[in-house]
């Protein structure tokens, strides 16, 4: 599988390389501009901002559907650090993403109180924090001596998918699950639009800050371990081990980041991180790919299209069933919202 995905990657770099000869050309003076502009402090700052709202109703319609309320709000900021020779680069990169949904009316059936019914509770379809910090020493025109760190989380507390209730406990919340790279390596940048950052010596960890989770096992960490010899008569088992909190791996990373204008007003950002733990050199590799296309309506309209890819072996992706269940997983989002740009030009 990781290899279909390397092999589409470069066939799609190299459908860029192609006509990107040009635009390169045309493009250094605007970015050395925007260096130049920037020279008294260094830094380069700026972002994207999106909404997208979606509603649809149905009335005595004969082939059937349900009504559906969505909203999703984006957000990618970065500010970029350059020293004044041009030898060292700091960059900093932070994504976010929230989202709800509601399906059906605003009050569904209630067995219990039939005249009233329940209140039908928006539940959350997107949450996302991504953080990206990595410092580059120049080595050449092409190349840096980089480190690298990064954090990948949620905001807020999410429930499983059938619980649109919350009557039971949430799965998740902000640090459980947290997971990220600590890295030292090379970072080729052949174009502008192109990042390609490769580590040998990489630490990953995972981080599940709430101890019940932990206690669980899930995303990967260790269970709690627990006595079961006296649990006559209902008795709850003892718990003689806590769970993992934090897990901790050493193996070989790869980053590329591709955003690139495919067209006046299309742009597309693409980050595929790759991850292989030494103690399983070569099998297990964790992927995370994310694409995202924004395609600019007018001024303040855009269209978006996010679909995101992970492979991680140590998830259990269905811990209602017996056995670890590994499976990949798919994030698919198409809206059509506000959006705005603000600071400087990358």
């Amino acid at each position: 599988m990781t290899k279909k995905i390397i092999t589409g990657l470069v066939l799609l770099l190299a459908a860029f390389n192609a006509n990107a000869q040009e635009e390169d050309v045309k493009k250094v003076a605007a970015a050395g501009t925007a260096l130049k502009a920037n020279t008294d402090t260094g830094w380069i700052k700026g972002g994207f901002f999106s909404t997208n709202i979606s509603n649809t109703t149905f009335s005595n319609w004969a082939s059937g559907g349900t009504n559906n309320t969505a909203l999703i709000a984006n957000s990618s900021l970065f500010a970029i650090y350059h020293s004044k020779d041009m030898k060292n680069m700091w960059e900093h990169y932070l994504d976010l993403a929230y989202g709800v949904i509601r399906n059906g009316e605003g009050k569904i059936r209630d067995v219990n109180s039939p005249y009233f019914g329940k209140t039908n509770p928006f539940v959350k379809n997107e949450d996302k924090l991504v953080f990206t910090s990595k410092y580059g020493r120049k080595i050449n025109a092409k190349l840096n001596l980089s480190g690298l760190f990064s954090l990948n989380t949620q905001m807020f507390q999410g429930w499983a998918k059938e619980d649109i209730f919350r009557e039971n406990n949430h799965v998740s919340n902000f640090l459980a699950q947290g997971f990220g790279y600590l890295s030292v390596g090379i970072d080729y940048k052949p174009k502008s639009w192109l990042s390609v950052y490769v580590s040998p010596i990489t630490a990953k960890y995972t981080i599940v800050r709430e101890q019940r989770l932990a206690d669980l096992g899930v995303f990967g960490v260790k269970p709690a371990v627990y006595d079961y010899s006296d649990t006559v008569g209902g008795k709850a088992p003892k718990k003689i081990k806590n769970g993992e909190t934090l897990r901790q791996e050493l193996g070989w990373y790869a980053n590329i980041f591709l955003k690139k204008d495919l067209a006046k007003n299309i742009n597309l950002q693409s980050r595929l991180e790759l991850f292989n733990n030494y103690q399983n050199f070569g099998q297990n590799i964790d992927v995370n790919w994310q694409n995202t296309l924004n395609m600019k309506i007018n001024k303040f309209i855009t269209v978006s299209l996010i679909n995101q890819l992970i492979y991680d072996y140590d998830v259990d992706t269905n811990p209602s069933k017996e056995g670890k269940q590994i499976s990949i997983q798919l994030k698919n989002f198409f809206g059509i919202g506000f959006s705005a740009k603000f600071g400087d030009k990358l």
